[in-house]
């Protein structure tokens, strides 16, 4: 696991977000594109259907201007290891908390002359904690991010602001005259950790290519992710290890054992920590 950097921490806690190159060593750029491009096609008539048909469904601007792949740990453990990044899961670990967990997995895709998806706006409202951030979003850059591609932009140090972005002021053609605004862009391989209470939008793409993205989101183990259904079978033989478990919010390595599935079996190890622990 490559050594922390206190110099990305400082960037995230003040203006909440860090941009980080060469950040998909561990899994390889070329493997990434890959398993991308094999579920795009293998959604790819289902997405076209549903813009036909006028009825759009779907998160992060899912319709005309954007393609979004979702549970795309379905398709290939790639994804979940992508997950457990080990160039940015120190520095979620000091974000997020110990107890970081990942809580969505996405394939993203705007296209190429396209108007923007999304207007302005934040994930939601000021919830803080005193320590820690209670979600942090971690977009992959699969192509080389420039201006012109529709790329992901926000206002750096909004997320410490009280209220959100004025949402009907900014929109349309006058999305980025948005005070403060920041195209953020790298190398393909590249990925931006943010603060999703930072207020953001993604332009339009006057661009000829596609703009390509991966998405994770993630937040402390409390926060219950899989409801009354249990974890998917292949998330659970993948996490075959007490990190693996807890990054897929089954079982935590920190926090409470009370937090924990009870409908998946507890790996040896962890049957260890029980007994160490209070609850």
């Amino acid at each position: 696991m490559q050594d922390f950097n206190q110099a990305e921490l400082d960037h995230f806690r003040e203006h909440g977000y860090v941009v980080i190159e060469n950040a998909v060593e561990a899994v390889g750029l070329d493997q990434i594109r890959a398993a991308y491009e094999e579920i795009q096609a293998e959604t790819a008539s289902a997405w076209r259907a549903m813009v036909e048909s006028g009825v759009i469904k779907g998160g992060y601007g899912h319709g005309p201007n954007a393609h979004t792949m979702n549970n795309i740990h379905n398709h290939h453990d790639l994804w979940l290891d992508l997950a457990m990044n080990p160039r940015i899961t120190p520095l979620l670990r000091q974000i997020t908390g110990p107890d970081v967990q990942t809580m969505e997995m996405v394939c993203h895709c705007h296209h190429a002359g396209t108007q923007a998806h999304t207007g302005w706006h934040r994930d939601w409202p000021a919830w803080t904690h005193p320590q820690y951030t209670l979600k942090t979003k971690a977009f992959y850059f699969l192509d080389d991010q420039t201006e012109d591609m529709g790329c992901f932009s926000l206002v750096p140090g909004s997320h410490l602001l009280p209220d959100g972005p004025p949402r009907d002021r900014y929109t349309g053609n006058s999305l980025e005259d948005m005070p403060g605004l920041k195209k953020i862009t790298g190398p393909a391989g590249s990925v931006i950790v943010w603060n999703v209470l930072c207020w953001h939008t993604g332009l339009a793409n006057t661009s000829p290519r596609d703009r390509r993205i991966v998405i994770y989101g993630y937040q402390p183990f409390w926060v219950k992710k899989w409801g009354h259904e249990p974890p998917p079978e292949r998330i659970v033989s993948w996490a075959n290890t007490p990190a693996r478990r807890q990054f897929m919010g089954i079982h935590a390595m920190e926090g409470r054992a009370s937090w924990d599935r009870k409908d998946v079996p507890y790996l040896t190890e962890q049957l260890e920590r029980l007994k160490t622990i209070r609850f």
